[in-house]
């Protein structure tokens, strides 16, 4: 089944090859799950994108952002109407479309909006049970504390650090900052147990802030259960009582093995355990309560 998208409003399968995105990167772009025609997690990724087309530049101001986003609103609807299935991935682009001179951009950007439905990736659902095996990336996030947190097109770290194994058996990567310090998946946002509470790492350097994890600090304020974002080694991921990641298409992925591929670093397992399952369970409750497409605002 093929996707269906839409540019600017228009079905299509093209933009002008002078588009900034194309050139640059420079855009900002969001991944939705899209689950018995629910829009999962919409008022966290409308926000982020707010928070990076302000942060680049593309708009002036939330209300701008917001004018842009009732627009892509209407083509996620238009969308959703030639997409036949109630379980899809919904993909937004948003560039600064064309112009400027060079790296400097237009003084008045004219934005171009990509929307896409995607058919739903197969062969995941037992890893939310089953757990999943991860090792440990050698390319390292760039530091860049003007972007980081932001979902922008460049994500040449990630690609870099994805392509460092075709292991069909080990589903994510653990990319570390310039300092060796632990940072997210190559594709999630990361969480350590330890002593019943619950550590993720900063994101003020580098990384990309989750909407996923924002659930998960939502569900532990719920429970009351502590959640820290600070610093994290190496060291403490290694003796961490349980690690789970996130991501918006997977949920909560438990972690149970680190397969080690350096001499320095000891391959190791994890139980998962029941507060992780317990996150998991409030996750479940959470996404049975999210807006459908037609409520999207």
């Amino acid at each position: 089944m093929d996707a269906t998208t839409l540019v600017n409003g228009q079905p299509s399968n093209t933009l002008d090859v002078s588009d900034r995105g194309l050139a640059y990167g420079d855009g900002v772009f969001e991944t939705i799950a899209l689950s018995q025609g629910q829009v999962q997690l919409w008022h966290h990724h409308k926000q982020r994108l707010i928070t990076g087309l302000i942060t680049l530049g593309i708009v002036s101001d939330e209300a701008s952002a917001l004018t842009l986003i009732s627009s892509i609103v209407a083509d996620i609807k238009a969308a959703y109407l030639l997409f036949p299935h109630p379980q899809g991935v919904i993909k937004i682009i948003v560039t600064r479309g064309s112009g400027g001179r060079g790296y400097m951009a237009p003084n008045l950007p004219l934005p171009n909006r990509i929307v896409s439905i995607m058919p739903w990736p197969s062969g995941r659902s037992h890893l939310s049970s089953g757990g999943v095996r991860v090792r440990i990336c050698q390319h390292r996030w760039s530091t860049n504390t003007a972007l980081a947190g932001v979902k922008h097109l460049n994500r040449l770290d990630q690609v870099m650090a994805r392509n460092e194994w075709s292991d069909d058996n080990i589903h994510e990567g653990i990319m570390l900052n310039q300092a060796g310090g632990v940072i997210s998946g190559v594709m999630s946002s990361l969480f350590i147990e330890i002593d019943g509470a619950l550590i993720t790492p900063k994101l003020d350097q580098c990384g990309i802030n989750g909407t996923m994890a924002q659930v998960v600090h939502v569900i532990a304020n719920q429970f009351g259960i502590p959640l820290v974002q600070q610093e994290v080694t190496l060291e403490m991921l290694l003796y961490a009582d349980a690690v789970f990641v996130t991501n918006s298409l997977n949920g909560i992925w438990p972690v149970v093995e680190l397969v080690s591929e350096t001499p320095n670093i000891d391959s190791t397992e994890w139980p998962i355990s029941a507060l992780t399952k317990k996150f998991q369970e409030a996750l479940m409750q959470k996404l049975s309560e999210q807006l459908a497409v037609g409520d999207l605002c």
